[in-house]
């Protein structure tokens, strides 16, 4: 838990980095109109979302305790947050279309997921996911009953010591702990969020191409699109792993029969988890807030032939 603790310096300090490095294009006001309309619409609506996301996320940490003192609806909070973001990138995505005029031409290709999504953001989403699937099961296979009987909300221990020369039975157990009574709720909430997750990625991939002369930019929309939506999953889940981690360091280092060569091993790589996703989570929030967007230039350029303030005209 102190390590937990102490990270949380370096926690707003990735959240700051990553608000610094807010990705800007400037194109022309009468350059690949199409393009910035769609980017304007499809941020916009990721905007809301995240805003939407944020206050469901707020409303679980505030009022949850209220409806279910056991923490189950708070530890859904970062899920809604990504949710949220998921939900406006499909409704942006859907409902961003390019103008269409009398001539109209098309682009013969094939779009894959593949080709859109960022690999480096993808397979740290895979490894984060593994991770927290890792901890969900490991706390669901050691969790047991508490004292009022609910499955899989305690870590129970149970062994002979010697006292005196005499063999006696000691048993204890420790809590909270995040075993099926948690494991269950949040495996449901993540099969949603992969699902949404999976939804907006195919929105991205089927919007319509603008006109031709934009498919570059509107290549690299689809890939900030693809990556703002791997971003809002890998925030769902390093905001869960962090503090489900942090949540078993305690039982696991408290044991008083000793931790199976498999619970050693478990309290270190949660001792290490739960700091390392508490910074990834802040740092992704911070992508969240300033996703790229692409900035029109109020000035149109000059063009061939035009007076220029100073010196000769532009050729």
């Amino acid at each position: 838990m102190v390590v937990t603790v102490l990270a949380l310096p370096l926690a707003l300090v990735a959240f700051v980095v990553a608000l610094a490095r807010r990705q800007v294009i400037t194109v022309g006001v009468n350059e690949h109109a199409d393009v910035a309309r769609i980017a304007a619409r499809t941020r916009g609506w990721r905007l809301v979302g995240l805003a939407l996301g944020l206050v469901a996320g707020g409303l679980l940490l505030a009022l949850g305790q209220r409806v279910d003192a056991l923490g189950r609806l708070t530890a859904l909070a970062p899920a809604a947050v990504g949710a949220g973001v998921l939900l406006g990138t499909v409704v942006g995505e859907l409902t961003s279309r390019p103008s269409v005029g009398v001539r109209r031409s098309a682009v013969v290709e094939t779009r894959t997921v593949r080709s859109v999504l960022p690999r480096g953001r993808a397979l740290l989403l895979a490894a984060s996911g593994l991770a927290l699937g890792g901890v969900l099961g490991a706390g669901a296979a050691w969790g047991s009953p508490d004292d009022l009987g609910r499955a899989g909300r305690s870590l129970s221990e149970r062994c002979t010591v010697l006292v005196d020369g005499v063999a006696t039975e000691m048993a204890g157990s420790r809590g909270p702990w995040p075993g099926s009574f948690y494991a269950v709720p949040l495996a449901a909430a993540f099969a949603l969020l992969a699902v949404l997750t999976a939804l907006a990625l195919r929105a991205v991939v089927r919007r319509p191409r603008p006109d031709p002369h934009g498919l570059g930019l509107d290549s690299m929309l689809r890939r900030w699109s693809a990556g703002t939506v791997l971003t809002a999953a890998l925030f769902a889940v390093l905001g869960t792993l962090g503090p489900v981690a942090a949540l078993m360091v305690s039982p696991l280092a408290g044991l008083d029969c000793g931790p199976s060569p498999a619970q050693a091993v478990g309290r270190w790589v949660v001792t290490v988890l739960a700091p390392v996703a508490l910074v990834g989570a802040a740092a992704a929030l911070g992508a969240l807030l300033v996703t790229p967007r692409i900035r029109v230039d109020d000035l149109p350029r000059p063009l061939p032939g035009d007076a220029a303030p100073v010196g000769t005209p532009v050729r």
